[in-house]
């Protein structure tokens, strides 16, 4: 049997305590557990990596114009060239006799011609046949002058400069029209193509920087820049070929490498959230948003997927909770009880 003193104390501790213990909320029992994270933002910056095949700036085969014996080869493997340095002679006796007999005829021609000339008006010399001295005269040059082509298409000049190449014939070599003598590259500058999907056309032109690298140098980067695009689609790859040039001053580059071309093009700034959190549906895609307890449609638009994110745009701003796991039973409006974050258990290794 209690005591009137310990009777006392009870009923004042219930009736202090009570209404407290009263006022305290239970829990929500529709409120549905969910998972949530936090939106963020970021740059719509991609970053391509392609194969691309290098050639030189200026690169050609010569051939030789006319046929021939081959009398001396002029230049070394590798060697660098100037424009106009001769690389190959062929035989030419024939055609230097030719142009000797040619100058012969055109010095007679001219005599007679002067000769003629130095009668006019005396009457001792018809114009017709000062005029028929002056027709010889003139074929005579022109015999000459193609006597002294023929001289010439035997010897072989370099183009342009650059650096020649192996050597397709020796001394004592009997050779056609069709005859590849060497190759002669300008590398001082390498060209290398690259193809670039169809969607990322808009954001490249002329002067965007690119990185190479070729497996033979592994360790380092080339730097360049994006020379020329092409014009038109190719409609089966839906790719775009594109030119870019590369600095090669210390020569260690050649004309056919293979590279890793990286274009990396800067985007706008977008809402980023997990791709989890994306949901499809009637009307299509939108996020479940948290706010004040209580989840909400946000219709948005997919901009691209990386790293297991995915990039928004729409009315959803950085910073705002979305619903990553547990949106099967979700409702427009409905309470929801956060029982964890995507974002600690991401950071947790």
């Amino acid at each position: 049997m209690l005591t009137p003193l310990f009777a006392l104390t009870l009923t004042t501790l219930f009736l202090l305590c009570g209404p407290a213990i009263a006022q305290t909320p239970a829990p929500d029992a529709t409120a549905v557990p969910v998972i949530v994270a936090a939106s963020t933002n970021a740059n719509d910056t991609v970053h391509l990596d392609m194969i691309g095949s290098g050639s030189a700036r200026h690169s050609v085969v010569i051939f030789p114009a006319v046929a021939g014996e081959v009398a001396e080869v002029s230049f070394r493997t590798g060697q660098a060239v100037r424009a106009g340095q001769v690389l190959l002679r062929l035989v030419d006796r024939q055609q230097r006799l030719a142009a000797e007999l040619a100058a012969a005829q055109v010095d007679a021609a001219s005599a007679l011609a002067d000769r003629y000339e130095a009668t006019r008006g005396s009457g001792a010399v018809p114009e017709s046949v000062l005029d028929e001295a002056r027709a010889v005269l003139r074929a005579a040059k022109i015999e000459l002058a193609q006597a002294q082509e023929a001289v010439a298409d035997r010897i072989v000049h370099a183009p342009f400069s650059g650096i020649v190449g192996l050597a397709g014939v020796e001394r004592g070599d009997r050779v056609t029209t069709d005859s590849a003598l060497t190759t002669l590259d300008d590398r001082r500058m390498l060209l290398i193509d690259f193809d670039v999907p169809e969607p990322y056309l808009a954001r490249i032109a002329p002067g965007h920087a690119i990185s190479a690298v070729n497996p033979a140098y592994p360790d380092r980067s080339f730097a360049g820049k994006v020379s020329e695009i092409d014009s038109r689609i190719d409609p089966l790859s839906r790719n775009v070929r594109v030119r870019a040039v590369v600095s090669n001053t210390a020569d260690r580059l050649r004309p056919g490498m293979s590279f890793t071309v990286r274009l990396t093009m800067p985007g706008q700034k977008f809402v980023s959230v997990p791709e989890l959190a994306l949901q499809w549906g009637r009307e299509g895609s939108f996020v479940w948003a948290l706010r004040d307890g209580k989840v909400f449609q946000v219709a948005v638009r997919p901009v691209r997927r990386a790293d297991g994110r995915v990039l928004l745009d729409g009315a959803l701003t950085s910073g705002e909770t979305v619903v990553v796991e547990g949106v099967q039973r979700l409702r427009e409006g409905r309470s929801v009880r956060v029982v964890g974050s995507a974002d600690s258990r991401s950071a947790t290794p």
